[in-house]
């Protein structure tokens, strides 16, 4: 009798996981899919792929799920939408974590085209338009901190060495800077929605961000289909006092990354969720000056941009759309491909080469079921094959894939209860050895990051190829290109199973090396068991990856071999880092936090760390210094935002944003203290304090707040500095301050919250 409960145990299990997972019986026997040609076959006569899944095993499946095929036409895109309606709105498998921004979307619409362009000219008297012009100005200034060189970030803050330019709330300030003396902010762009981030070449801005005032023009209102809308603008800003928008574009969808190289930007969005309608525009749309569709249609005569998609079961799905833009020629054609993917998470990007990556998942629903169809379809009637049949050939309009696996599942049932006692036993037995085999074969399948490869070469887009490793990215530091290879650290996630004998397999940690046709080379797999990595840095011939569960390991890997990277040695220290940065060839710098044992035999953790290793000699490396700001509770943006770190080795200068609690009377938690830009000297010793610059008026707690990038930031909260020749500039919502950099001592600063207040009466808005 408990066999019997035992089997009917599964069954239902079975089907309650089915029915939290969004995934359906047909997502894996069966995948209705237009005609399509695979990216390699440029014969547009290719024969239809076969419709019927129901042969191909587990494996088979997810090697599909990988391969990229592209949409012949309008009429195939279409057809795929109609026959592929979103389900509930879960995601596929077990859904996708990790930390990609663009995956925490607000709902509603948004927009920045609606800019309502309020430019305050504050020159004032003598200050003329041709003195406004860019000068020769210093040639010793930071610049953005990016992963790659000659691949230009996106920051809320740019200098060009003579002007700063930046966002704060609504505005984009546009500050003459140096000498630092006489900085004042000559105009002001302030934008009806959030602007997020900047580019800046020459005499030209990129300024881009959520639309939140799509839903008042006039051309949405003839929408049907409800979306979010990015937007981006491009300005003339020769005359400093007076910059002009020379391009001004809205995308549907949000903002998911970027880069620029040379003159081109290369501008990714993604829409979320994304509903087909019938009769209206197939693609995301992109608009040009509020009103003209430039993509999307499918028109007579409409060229469609290439649209690639995978084999995965689509029960949710969203557009990724590449689009490449000339930030000096608005007249030049935009240039865009468009991916139909179930996520994306993160993108490196080398001089020539975009990687998008995104993690596949198996659910134990998926593994059970491919079981199932071993072992329990083989034994159905005819006749109930031939109503499983019927049950799948029937549209998708009519039964949806949850009602046609609900059918099915009813079949299996009623098969189920016509065994006897022992018949029943014998499945059971057969079912449970079954399943721990499988799993245990495809237990690397679990999860596993897809990267697709797209060649870029002043504004041309090619697709080239595809690959996957087991396990998850964590940031974009997590990848790299050298001579032809792609790099890769990955971790592969704790999971729980009724399938193990032991209910769960812990984590590890794994590094691939792949060739330029993303097949693998060279790869370490299992290290650090139970950890995962918290931080990765590539520098030529290494990689150093940081991973923590109650102490830090630092490892260094050595890639001189593509074919066979090894451990060269590791170190394991109190605390973790989240960031690492090179210091030389043979140091780095390690940004995170300090950890102590609590009397429970867990980890507690204190305040921001900084550490100085030394991995000269690769076999022992060393914690040379280390310098811990504040207690519990302590916070920097540079933990999860590299362009908040500023380092210069030249200047011996290490510059990061902090916000500092201090431990009282015992407490675990500290107390607020201190909120600004903490700076140091750091040479081959290690880390020298030089000082505190502070925002928050001698430690005053704010109250006000913004929200940027999905964070809630005070307004004494520093997100930035950089420096000009011998000033050290740090920025702030509420200050942008300059010091001295030898002493610190304060030239000048200006007061953004006054002028984000309209509280200036010099200010002449021009609406």
């Amino acid at each position: 009798m408990k066999k019997k409960q035992s089997f009917k145990l599964i069954i239902i299990l079975l089907t309650f996981v089915f029915f939290l997972s969004g995934c359906s019986l047909i997502s894996l026997k069966k995948l209705t899919v237009p005609k399509v040609q695979p990216v390699q076959n440029t014969d547009n006569n290719s024969n239809p792929l076969d419709n019927s899944q129901i042969d191909k095993t587990l494996d088979q499946q997810l090697a599909a799920q990988t391969q990229i095929k592209k949409f012949t036409d309008w009429e195939d895109l279409k057809n795929f939408l109609e026959a592929n309606p979103l389900s509930s709105g879960m995601g596929y498998g077990l859904g996708f974590s990790g930390g990609v921004k663009s995956l925490a979307l607000p709902m509603g619409a948004v927009d920045g085209a609606q800019v309502s362009r309020e430019i305050s000219n504050l020159a004032g008297p003598g200050i003329t338009s041709d003195a406004a012009k860019p000068d020769a100005g210093p040639s010793d200034y930071s610049p953005t901190n990016v992963q790659v060189a000659g691949v230009d970030e996106a920051d809320i803050i740019k200098t060009d060495g003579k002007y700063i330019y930046a966002v704060a709330n609504n505005d984009l300030f546009i500050i003459d800077a140096y000498p630092a003396d006489n900085a004042n902010i000559i105009s002001k762009i302030n934008f009806k929605s959030r602007p997020e981030n900047i580019y800046i070449n020459g005499d030209y801005l990129v300024i881009y961000g959520e639309n939140q005032n799509i839903y008042n023009t006039e051309i949405y209102k003839t929408f049907r289909r409800g979306s979010n809308f990015t937007f981006l603008k491009i300005f003339d800003i020769k005359d400093k006092a007076n910059p002009k928008q020379i391009k001004d574009l809205d995308f549907e969808g949000n903002y998911n990354n970027s880069r620029m190289i040379g003159d081109w930007v290369y501008f990714v969005t993604t829409n979320y969720s994304y509903n087909y309608i019938d009769d209206q525009v197939i693609l995301p749309r992109v608009l040009a000056d509020e009103k003209t569709v430039v993509n999307g249609c499918a028109d007579a005569g409409c060229v469609m941009p290439p649209v690639y998609y995978f084999d995965i079961p689509y029960d949710n799905y969203n557009f990724t759309t590449i689009t490449a833009i000339n930030m000096k020629d608005a007249g030049q054609d935009m240039k865009s491909e468009v991916y139909l993917m179930s996520a994306n998470q993160n993108m490196y990007v080398s001089q020539n080469n975009i990687y998008i990556t995104y993690t596949k998942y198996i659910s134990e629903f998926q593994l059970a079921m491919a079981v199932m169809k071993d072992i329990v379809l083989p034994r159905l009637s005819a006749k109930d094959h031939e109503r499983i049949a019927k049950i799948e050939q029937v549209d998708n309009y009519i039964l949806s894939d949850e009602e046609k696996s609900g059918k099915i599942f009813a079949i299996i049932e009623r098969f189920k209860k016509s065994l006897t006692n022992e018949e029943e036993e014998k499945s059971q037995k057969e079912l449970e050895a079954a399943m721990k085999k499988k799993y245990e074969d495809i237990s690397k399948e679990l999860e596993k990051t897809v990267i697709h490869k797209i060649a870029i070469n002043s504004g041309s887009l090619e697709y080239k190829t595809f690959g996957e490793v087991t396990g998850q990215v964590l940031n974009q530091f997590s990848m790299d290109e050298q001579n032809g290879f792609f790099r890769i650290a990955t971790t592969k996630n704790r999971t729980w199973s009724q399938f193990t004998d032991s209910g769960q397999q812990d984590s590890y940690n794994n590094l691939y090396v792949l060739d330029e046709n993303l097949k693998p080379a060279g790869k370490l797999e299992g290290l650090a068991p139970g950890e995962r990595i918290y931080s990765a840095r590539f520098m030529q011939n290494r990689a150093y990856m940081v991973t923590f569960k109650q102490t830090d390991p630092l490892f260094v890997i050595d890639l001189a071999d593509p074919n066979n990277p090894k451990v060269l040695g590791q170190l394991k220290i109190p605390g973790f880092s989240n960031y690492l940065h090179p210091y030389d060839d043979h140091k780095l710098i390690g940004l995170g936090k300090e950890t102590t044992e609590n009397e429970w035999g867990g980890v507690t953790t204190k305040g921001i760390k900084l550490s100085l290793f030394d991995v000269a000699d690769v076999a022992n490396p060393k914690e040379i210094d280390k310098y811990v700001l504040g207690d519990s509770g302590s916070d920097s943006i540079a933990l999860s935002d590299h362009k908040a770190f500023l380092f210069s080795k030249e200047k011996n200068l290490l510059v990061i944003p902090a916000s500092i609690m201090e431990a009282k009377d015992n407490n675990s938690y500290g107390q607020f203290v201190f909120s600004g830009a903490v700076v140091f000297k750091v040479d081959d010793n290690g880390f020298t304090l030089k000082g505190k610059i502070d925002h928050s008026d001698g430690g005053i707690a704010s109250n006000e707040s913004e929200t940027w990038g999905g964070i809630r930031y005070y307004d004494n909260t520093v997100e930035r500095s950089l420096f000009i020749n011998d000033v050290l500039y740090t920025f702030s919502p509420k200050y942008l301050k300059m010091n001295n950099m030898d002493n610190l001592d304060l030239i000048k600063f200006l007061e953004l919250k006054k002028e984000l207040s309209g509280a200036n009466d010099d200010f002449n808005i021009i609406n």
